[in-house]
């Protein structure tokens, strides 16, 4: 009996959140399903991004309509991601940097490139469409941006990153030049 009352070594804050009642004269401890870890939250975000063609679609085959709807659906990912994190958690900052690149981007793709934009292009409504030099200027920006975050997740979190989402990470030839 003396064994079971001997204090413990240490408790963690984490482990003592968990705790949610403890019963009486023999012992008995109720714990609290702590929900998925960080590493999972942010796992399942990465696994969310695997998936959206904007990142890494061929310039030739997007359409203005499409990438602006695909960022919403990035930004709002990134808030619900944001929402489950700790406050505190490495991957806040990261997926707030992802989040404010999407609002950058919907500012950006309307710059007017005067040397680059004509004016029959826009009078017949095609940049609508295929996108002007604006457009592919800021969604370069925000692809970029998404990958340096991406790599800052992938790498402390260790998580590989599949498919097509990695041609947008830097890769380590940049890092040496």
């Amino acid at each position: 009996m003396a064994l079971w009352l001997r204090k413990s070594g240490k408790v963690t804050a984490d482990t003592a959140r968990r705790v949610t009642g403890i019963s009486s004269p023999f012992g008995g401890l109720q714990w609290a399903d702590p929900g998925p870890s960080d590493s999972e939250i942010v796992r399942q975000f990465v696994v969310f991004l695997e998936d959206r063609r904007v990142l890494y679609n061929a310039a030739d085959l997007e359409e203005v309509s499409q990438v602006e709807h695909s960022i919403h659906e990035i930004r709002e990912q990134c808030t619900k991601t944001l929402q489950a994190l700790p406050a505190k958690a490495f991957a806040v900052p990261p997926i707030r940097a992802i989040r404010e690149a999407g609002r950058r981007f919907h500012t950006d793709q309307n710059e007017e490139f005067r040397f680059f934009d004509r004016g029959d292009y826009h009078e017949r409504g095609e940049h609508r469409r295929r996108g002007s030099p604006g457009f592919f200027t800021a969604l370069g920006a925000y692809r970029a941006t998404v990958g340096q975050q991406v790599a800052l997740l992938a790498g402390h979190y260790d998580i590989d990153i599949e498919g097509d989402l990695a041609s947008v990470l830097p890769s380590l030839d940049d890092a040496s030049s």
